[in-house]
């Protein structure tokens, strides 16, 4: 497991101005998750541990059923909209309580955009480490989700993992224009120079331009294919 620096003693990164003068704590005073600050790259964005790791299944993060009583194999993965797994962020103890039952977990899969302004993406990176890091310090086995925009993600977007198996997703990959598609390729094929996984998880449909291209395992969504 990772080790964590737990902010807890002054200067407290989740302070404010009258905070030292508060009997109690309001439930959203560290919106920031600075109550816990791991190891990573000079822009603070947590590296993961490689995983050498092929789940049996994977089970969304909103499927209460199934992961209320998970069987051997499951794997929890976040290739929803945003808005379903905004919790693993925001009230992360909460969060934690669900996967831990399933053992081992994607990263979230927080959205990037060409379109979003770069600090918003590299925030959407750093949250989707930072999850992954808080989940491996409590015991769940962590498969990184990896995924980019443009090429100028590629500088943030891949740091912090290395080797493995990774997780990524061809959602709309498919029918999107071919100028879409080559940009995913060349993201891909920088994942792939960068990382060096071992094995690729594929969430969505077989996209044939990644065959000949290492390891891929394909997951289509409620069945392995």
């Amino acid at each position: 497991m990772l080790s964590s620096h737990i902010v807890d003693s002054p200067p407290d990164l989740r302070g404010t101005r009258s905070s030292r003068a508060w009997s109690s704590r309001p439930g959203n005073f560290d919106h920031l998750n600075l109550r816990a600050i791991f190891p990573g790259d000079e822009l603070g964005i947590p590296s993961l541990p490689a995983l050498d790791v092929l789940p049996a299944a994977l089970i969304n993060y909103n499927a209460r059923n199934r992961l209320t009583s998970p069987e051997p194999g499951d794997c929890v993965h976040f290739f929803l909209d945003d808005y379903r797994f905004e919790t693993m962020w925001t009230q992360p103890e909460r969060a934690l309580s669900r996967v831990s039952r399933a053992g081992i977990s994607l990263t979230p899969d927080f959205s990037l955009y060409p379109e979003m302004p770069e600090v918003v993406q590299m925030w959407n990176v750093y949250r989707s480490r930072w999850c992954g890091a808080w989940m491996n310090a409590h015991g769940v086995k962590v498969i990184p989700t990896v995924g980019w925009s443009d090429q100028r993600s590629w500088r943030y977007a891949f740091t912090g993992l290395s080797g493995g198996t990774v997780a990524m997703s061809t959602v709309g990959i498919i029918r999107a224009s071919k100028p879409e598609q080559d940009r995913f390729l060349a993201g891909h094929r920088a994942m792939l120079d960068h990382v060096k996984p071992d094995r690729v998880i594929v969430y969505g449909k077989r996209f044939p331009a990644l065959v000949e291209q290492l390891d891929h395992v394909y997951y289509e969504p409620r069945r392995w294919s």
